[in-house]
């Protein structure tokens, strides 16, 4: 017996010493409150960077070391002390051993990193950041990296060391179904000390210590978490979808160190957050805190609405949806072998990929793929567009030809089209040219022009035209044709044929009424038959204004009826049905009205085709005759059709189009057709009764379908909608036949909306009444007529004697009858009748004038005066166009970032040609910036450049000259050519420009001549608004009253050009000597850098100064003879974000044995 309680007795003891060991390391080494190791890859056998964050409890003080120990299975050998970083609140310098000043030392060995603190401490609770491999690039310069294990599994890594925590964090490497976990240590300590004794029982009141979280076995739906704890506990796991851990809590009530417990029924892609809770046998409960793992996403995105949109020559934009966010990729080429990608990496829901460089005309098989965050991805099918083809130019119009002596005056007007780029005219003999390459031909003229003078010609030799307009791609119109003789100028043309008893038309200057001539005696009262300005009974077109009882003539039924016909069927099958008419880019079809005539808008372009099919195979020429021009029609063998291009009429009347066939055996067939051009729509209000065009109103076409109103898309039809109203009111746009409706608005008016208007022309040409929003209790609602104008006379304008108006003439009255007034024209007539004062009115009149044209010529030569007046007409396209611009570009001082006024920028179209040749280009554009710098151009699609004057600064900037960015000013501009990719974008770059270093802009002396004439200017334009308004007074005309609107205008060109800008404070430059301003200082501002003289100012006679500066830095330098060159150094305005005044005020001394020279009165500014 004695045996067996000895035997307990020291097990007991041994008990008690090591639990007496564990709770001393327990009170020795805290826990990290949190450790994560981020790391770059956890794929196997991958290089990868280690990020280690943790936060330690206690501290590391001075001498002690920290201990990260990697798993054996890691490959550490490559790790050298330049591949680690240590940071705290600040970076820390390391290096192999301590010693040399730097802060940590950094070894490594047998997988063991050891840091060791040599004169930094760190205090508690700090965040201690280590990174290791190529990611330490603030004191080492990582070239290496930590190999992963090769095999999958969970692996350690601990922190330890003198310092006095530890902790481990659990990586699992290899399969994506385990995930490294954001994690922290729990701060919970061991509680009840021991003496060490093992004297007395301590009660067991310390929670279990929970570690080495790991959550492994992702899917889609469930997941597993493992932990363990430093006694016996049982298992929870709370979780959810939110921090709230709605979805429950998986339980185990066995005791165990190691535990897991398995989610299931969980969401997809979706992050889950837990929180573990362990409980000892005594009932002391230890919790995590909140951690978070995303289960697995294995469901690819579901592509939808794969679209087509904005199709052009050389373009195409593909849309679709998916209902997760994805990447964007679509494959693309001539065949579903594809062969070409564009690809948009942010992830999204609604795609836009838009491909470019592509072949006009052509089928592409393209392909969208889309894949989420987790790599799932799912592709459409095939699919496929096409290309539009890039139309030929239109033809030209209104083709002349003016007969000389061997010689032909050929003149045209160029199509609109935005490609045109130049047109070929051809001289033939014996017949007209069969296309732009006759070689039967004579070619006269190559290039853009509207004209071209043939020489060299016989007279009286018939002579056949044609001009051919072609694109910027080569392709050519049809071509138009014209004829002429050149005849000697003395020799009389031959003499028309007159018939049996006919006398001449023109006998002895004779004029004769009936001749169907409108002579220049003649009129339409006169001679209605020849110079009726309306419809014509008898011209063979039966109008509007006309029906059969009216006129049987031209409206006539039954067998005698006046149709347009095929005059020739009997040649081949063509008839006026045949005939097919399109606009809006050949969109759109139109369809001829109940009198068979075509409405078309003025000066647009009208496609005229029919089938080559109706014709018979010998076909050697096809022409169309439009209001006296007459054109070729080319046979497209692809769609095989018979067409040609023209601009339509501007005047509003009925014409007759002719088509001729000419066939190889001279057999000829005919047929006819009407085209009436309708005016187009405009909007206007009404003015002192009287009809007032108002420019720029935004105008919407809406459809009405299924009884809603939508905004029709103008974009399938080549047209924009809403548009704007042009200078002259106009609008009107080509639609298909349907219902339509109009909203009008403009700032300070009512929105006026129509009703809903049945559309069976094509033509939507509203006319639109606008009311002004102070007019609304006098005007009726805004009326809007589609289909003409209709009086709507507004109530209440006329005037009477009673009313509200009557008070006002009666204060009136009684102001002008009283005795001042009457005092004064005594006065004024006593003046007037002196002699002198009436001989020099008659004098000084014609003065003012004169000297008002000197001051424009010195404002023009000196002040940038047609710069302004560019600007003063280019300024209210700016305003009408406000609303369609996302921004502007700044012309700018290079150096004081103060923005450039009355620059002029110029836009030219370069081609790869110019470039070549060193040419500047087509000019097209030109701006001239406002007070603010700021300029911008809408431009097609295309190649630019720019050019930048203005006196006293140089382009391009030699200061900025490899800058994309300054401070505030974005995308700056040097000169290079600029590629537009789509119509309507907009040229917005930021353009510096360096101040002028030339002798002319700096010198003091120029200076100073420059400050009079501003003086002298200004002076001489307010004594010209007073004398021309004192003669006015004395001798009142019309030519004396326009000469005081001559010269207040004259007046404030000079403010705005020749007068200097007002500082808001001064500087001002005093004698050191007697304290007194000095004058005609030459004050001087530079930037430090290169240099540059910014400016050059003098002071006036009250010693003042300013310089406009913007960030940046300077220093200024003052000069004057008889004193010492003082100099500010350094102005540092960096920090301002606007321009502002530099005035400080200084002293200069004089220089010594020298006699400052005395100061003037004279002003200088």
């Amino acid at each position: 017996m004695g045996t067996f309680w000895s035997n307990i007795w020291k097990s007991l003891g041994v008990a008690v010493i090591i639990s007496a060991t564990v709770v001393a390391f327990s009170v020795r080494a805290a826990t990290l409150s949190s450790g994560n190791d981020y790391v770059s890859t956890l794929q196997a056998g991958q290089a990868a960077n280690h990020q280690l964050i943790f936060t330690t409890p206690s501290g590391i003080s001075v001498g002690e070391t920290v201990t990260i120990t990697f798993a054996s299975s890691f490959d550490t050998s490559s790790i050298t002390e330049d591949d680690v970083d240590v940071t705290t609140s600040s970076g820390l310098t390391t290096a192999a051993v301590c010693g040399g000043g730097e802060n940590m030392s950094v070894s490594i060995a047998s997988d063991v990193l050891t840091l060791t603190s040599c004169n930094v401490a760190i205090a508690s609770a700090a965040e201690v950041t280590i990174d290791i491999g190529t990611s330490a690039t603030t004191s080492g310069t990582g070239t290496n990296q930590i190999t992963n294990p090769s095999g999958s599994g969970t692996y350690f890594v601990t922190i330890a060391g003198t310092f006095g925590d530890s902790g481990s964090i659990a990586l699992p490497i290899g399969g994506d179904d385990s995930v490294s976990v954001t994690g922290s240590f729990t701060n919970t300590t061991p509680g009840g000390e021991t003496d060490g004794g093992g004297g007395t029982d301590t009660p067991d009141t310390a929670a279990p210590i929970i570690s080495d979280i790991v959550v492994s076995e992702i899917t889609t739906t469930s997941a597993t978490i493992s932990w363990t704890t430093s006694e016996a506990a049982t298992s929870n796991v709370d979780y959810g979808e939110t921090s709230a851990f709605e979805l429950g809590t998986e339980s185990s009530s066995s005791y165990r160190t190691a535990h897991s417990l398995s989610l299931s029924g969980l969401s997809e892609a979706t992050a889950i957050y837990f929180q573990i809770r362990s409980s000892d046998i005594e009932g002391n409960e230890g919790t995590s805190s909140t951690q978070t793992f995303t289960t697995l996403d294995e469901t690819a995105p579901v592509i939808s609405n794969v679209e087509v949109t904005d199709v052009t020559t050389t373009t195409a934009t593909i849309t679709w949806d998916t209902d997760e966010p994805a990447d964007s990729l679509v494959s693309y080429g001539l065949t579903t072998s594809y062969g070409s990608t564009e690809e948009d990496e942010d992830l999204a829901i609604e795609h836009s990929v838009t491909l470019t460089g592509l072949t006009e005309g052509t089928d592409y098989h393209f392909q969208v793929l889309s894949a989420d965050s987790s790599s799932n991805q799912s592709y459409s099918d095939d699919e496929t567009f096409t290309t539009e083809s890039d139309e030929p130019p239109a033809n030209v119009s209104a083709l002349a030809v003016a007969e000389g002596d061997t010689s032909l005056s050929i003149s045209w007007i160029n199509p609109t089209d935005e490609d045109f780029a130049g047109v070929v005219v051809l001289i033939c003999e014996g017949g007209y040219p069969e296309d732009e390459s006759d070689a039967s031909c004579t070619e006269v003229y190559d290039g853009s022009g509207t004209s071209v003078e043939a020489t060299g010609l016989t007279n009286d030799v018939a002579y056949y035209v044609g001009v051919f307009a072609y694109d910027e791609a080569g392709q050519f119109a049809s071509g138009a044709l014209g004829t002429g003789t050149p005849s000697a100028s003395g020799e009389e043309p031959p003499d028309t044929e007159e018939g049996p008893g006919e006398e001449p038309t023109d006998t002895g200057g004779e004029i004769t009424c009936g001749d169907l001539i409108c002579d220049e005696s003649e009129d339409a009262d006169s001679c209605p038959v020849d110079c009726s300005v309306g419809d014509t009974c008898g011209d063979g077109v039966c109008s509007d204004t006309e029906d059969i009882d009216s006129c049987p003539a031209d409206c006539s039924e039954g067998e005698g009826e006046e149709e347009p016909t095929a005059l020739g069927a009997e040649v081949g099958d063509l008839s006026v049905d045949d005939l097919s008419y399109w606009v809006a880019e050949n969109t759109i079809e139109l369809t001829p009205a109940d009198t068979n005539a075509v409405d078309v808008l003025p000066t647009r372009t009208l496609r005229i085709q029919f089938p080559a099919s109706e014709l018979l195979t010998n076909v050697e020429r096809v022409t169309l005759e439009l209001d006296g021009d007459l054109y070729l029609m080319d046979l497209d063998e692809t769609l095989v059709l018979y067409s040609t291009d023209v601009t339509t009429p501007d005047s509003i009347e009925t014409y007759l189009i002719a088509i001729e066939v000419t066939y190889d055996d001279e057999a000829t067939e005919n047929v006819s057709s009407l085209l009436r051009v309708i005016a187009e729509g405009y909007v206007y209000q009404v003015i002192d009764g009287e009809e007032a065009i108002v420019p720029n109103v935004t105008v919407s076409l809406l459809e009405v379908v299924e009884d809603e109103p939508v905004v029709w898309d103008g974009s399938p039809y080549a047209q924009f909608n809403p548009t704007n109203t042009t200078s002259e009111g106009n609008i009107a746009w080509y639609v298909p036949n349907g219902t339509f409706m109009i909203q009008a608005e403009a700032d300070g008016f009512d929105r006026a909306t129509s009703s809903d208007e049945e559309i069976s022309n094509n033509i939507m040409s509203p006319v639109i009444r606008m009311v002004r929003v102070e007019e609304e209790e006098e005007e009726p609602e805004p009326v809007i007529e589609p289909g003409g104008p209709t009086e709507v006379e507004p109530e209440g304008t006329e005037e009477t004697e009673t009313g509200e108006g009557a008070p006002a003439a009666s204060v009136l009255s009684i102001i002008l009858d009283s005795a001042a007034i009457e005092a004064v024209q005594e006065a004024l007539e006593f003046v007037r009748g002196i002699p002198g004062v009436q001989e020099a009115a008659e004098i000084s009149v014609p003065t003012l004038a004169v000297t008002a044209g000197a001051s424009v010529v010195v404002l023009s030569v000196a002040f940038d005066f047609l710069p302004f007046l560019q600007y003063l007409f280019t300024a209210p396209i700016l305003f009408f166009w406000r609303r369609k611009r996302k921004g502007y570009g700044v012309v700018y001082n290079a150096i004081s970032k103060v923005p450039v006024d009355l620059a002029v920028v110029r836009l030219f179209r370069v081609t790869e040609e110019d470039e070549a040749q060193g040419r500047p280009g087509r000019l097209v554009k030109s701006r001239v910036t406002d007070k603010g710098g700021r300029y911008f151009f809408l431009v097609a699609a295309g190649r630019y450049r720019m050019t930048i004057t203005k006196a006293g600064h140089q382009f391009p900037s030699e200061y900025l000259d490899r800058e994309q960015v300054d401070g505030s000013f974005l995308d700056l501009y040097h000169g290079e050519a600029i590629d537009v990719s789509e119509n309507d974008a907009v040229i917005t770059a930021n353009i510096p420009m360096d101040p002028s270093q030339a002798e002319k802009y700096q010198a003091p002396k120029n200076v100073l001549w420059r400050t009079r004439l501003r003086m002298i200017q200004h002076s001489v334009a307010i004594l010209g608004v007073i004398a021309s308004t004192v003669f006015a007074v004395i001798r009142p005309n019309a030519f004396s009253l326009g000469m005081v609107g001559v010269q207040v205008g004259v007046y404030l060109l000079a403010r705005r050009l020749a007068r200097p800008r007002k500082p808001i404070s001064w500087g001002i430059v005093y004698d050191q000597g007697t304290g007194r301003p000095l004058s005609r200082v030459v004050a001087r501002v530079f930037e430090p850098k290169y240099n540059k003289l910014l400016e050059t100012q003098l002071t006036d006679s009250k010693g003042r100064y300013a310089f406009m500066l913007g960030p940046n830095q300077y220093y200024a330098t003052f000069k004057k003879d008889g004193f010492e060159q003082q100099e500010i150094q350094p102005i540092d305005y960096t920090s301002k974000e606007e321009p502002e005044d530099f005035s400080q005020d200084l002293e200069l001394r004089p220089e010594e044995g020298v006699q400052p020279p005395q100061e003037s009165s004279e002003p200088n500014s």
